[in-house]
């Protein structure tokens, strides 16, 4: 009997930039029908891999077979072509052009020159109605929250029909409703025998989509094996080359008065009523839905859709912020939940993302010439601090792993040394080894006397970081709990209850 062809096949693959091998002779098969799921730390090569399957990246050496024939592709559009597509974690949409005219840009049907406007809808329609996604089609992408464009990526890598369908952390931005339109895609895809690429960090979602687990660590495959044979804690070990015995770490703190108010809060549209204090060291955690007014709450606080009702109190004394530099010079800090879009220049130098906070106290001139020996110092500190993984202070920030852009806009607020400290989903896409090392980061914060608000989308991190819960439900207070006391269940309750 002949062998069974695998769909895709990737044999002995090497890559290396700048003379570091960063991936080692790696060996991958996909089959039709099943998704395979790629874990490992940022930074291991998981993303690379795909890049090079993707024609974005040239390998060194090794070999990729797609149904028993050798290919090459030199560019994104090849790998399309032959049915390979790829929904990305940085999303990439255009921002002016609509839901329906991004799904299809570069592939418009057309009558002559004109562009057939009404059949493009018809089609994007007759797609969200069978993935379930539901969007407004004649929106502007720039309008879209993250959950939104990231529902619009994945309805756009799906339409080209692929035989093969990588996911790049497809559910880092969703809702749990969002997810499980998601995860019964996949479903579906499967029954159609579309082979997936499935790259998480959360690994609780494994068991539920995936057939077969690869772990990846510093360009090696590590181990790959069936769902069934995978015990999580193995696998953690696994990726990270250590073991770690407690995801959410603890540190003694003493948790003193309260230093941070907000009284009624309010903005017309978004929020309305909110009220919640922040003790001297204590982390408190924001819960609710997406689309429950969290990020509107902590953005508007922070001055940047300043809010039109109610009180804002820093050590008992009324403050008036009406723009993120105001809310520096009290010294508040805010890590944005898209650190692509919102936290980061991602063509500028680690250096120059890091210093922008800081820029007049580290910047000096030598006669006429700028001399950066400030930001240098500064940086090179940070860096240490943080463990961040680079060449050089001088390297641009969008050739870094997820797990170290984050911790760049992180360092770059901690050096204007903030008293409350703000973080929106702070460990969004980065993996189990880098979240140890942000939440050692939060904790060791609490326990320096910061007050710090955590929002986050996943219970099990907000139940092990914070040592009390505000629950939002669209728009308004739903619920408070102390940490003793909260349990995924009763946050749930507050969030659905009528």
């Amino acid at each position: 009997f002949m062998a069974k062809i695998p769909l895709l096949e990737i044999r002995g693959l090497r890559k290396s930039f700048n003379g570091v091998e960063v991936l080692h002779s790696v060996d991958l098969t996909l089959e039709k029908g099943k998704v395979t799921a790629l874990v490992g730390e940022n930074g291991a090569g998981k993303s690379t891999l795909m890049k090079i399957l993707m024609g974005e990246y040239h390998a060194d050496a090794g070999e990729v077979f797609l149904e028993g024939e050798k290919v090459v592709f030199s560019n994104p559009h090849q790998a399309l072509s032959r049915g390979i597509s790829m929904i990305f974690q940085e999303m990439s949409p255009f921002p002016e052009l609509t839901v329906a005219e991004n799904m299809y840009v570069g592939r418009e049907p057309h009558k002559f020159i004109f562009i057939r406007k009404k059949e493009q809808r018809k089609m994007a329609e007759a797609l969200l109605e069978r993935l379930g996604i539901h969007l407004d089609l004649d929106r502007k992408v720039k309008d879209l929250t993250v959950s939104e464009m990231q529902l619009l990526e994945i309805a756009k890598a799906i339409s080209y029909d692929s035989k093969i369908v990588i996911m790049d952390e497809p559910t880092s931005a969703l809702t749990d409703s969002d997810v499980r339109i998601l995860f019964a895609t996949i479903s579906n895809l499967k029954k159609h025998g579309v082979a997936m690429v499935y790259i998480t960090h959360k690994l609780d979602e494994l068991v539920q989509v995936a057939d077969t687990v690869c772990v990846l660590r510093d360009g090696n495959i590590i181990s790959s094996r069936p769902i069934h044979e995978v015990e999580q804690n193995v696998m953690i070990s696994e990726m990270v080359g250590r073991k770690i015995e407690n995801i959410y770490p603890r540190v003694e703190k003493q948790i003193g008065d309260v230093v941070f108010e907000v009284r009624g809060l309010e903005r017309r549209g978004e929020f309305h009523d909110i009220s919640f204090t922040i003790r001297k060291g204590e982390i408190l955690g924001l819960a609710g839905m997406v689309g429950a007014g969290r990020t509107e709450v902590v953005s508007s606080i922070f001055g940047i859709n300043p809010y039109t009702k109610g009180k804002v109190l820093l050590n008992g004394e009324e403050i008036h912020i009406r723009c993120p530099r105001d809310a520096m010079r009290y010294h508040f800090a805010f890590i944005p939940e898209d650190r692509a879009r919102d936290g980061l220049n991602l063509v500028g130098s680690i250096r120059s993302n890091m210093c922008l906070t800081i820029l007049k106290g580290v910047s000096r001139c030598r006669g006429i010439f700028p001399d950066s020996k400030g930001e240098r110092d500064c940086t090179a500190r940070m860096i240490e601090q943080m463990n961040i993984k680079s060449n050089s202070q001088e390297q641009p920030v969008n050739s870094l792993s997820g797990g170290n852009q984050q911790k760049i806009v992180v360092a770059k607020w901690l050096l204007t040394q903030p008293d409350i400290v703000f973080l929106d989903e702070p460990t969004r896409g980065i993996d189990v080894g880098a979240k140890f090392e942000i939440y050692q980061l939060i904790q060791e914060l609490a326990k320096e006397g910061k007050a710090v608000l955590m929002i986050s989308s996943e219970m099990p991190e907000l139940l092990g970081m914070c040592d009390r819960i505000v629950v939002l439900k669209e728009g308004r207070l739903a619920g408070e709990l102390l940490a003793q006391d909260a349990t995924q269940e009763n946050i749930m309750a507050a969030i659905v209850k009528e």
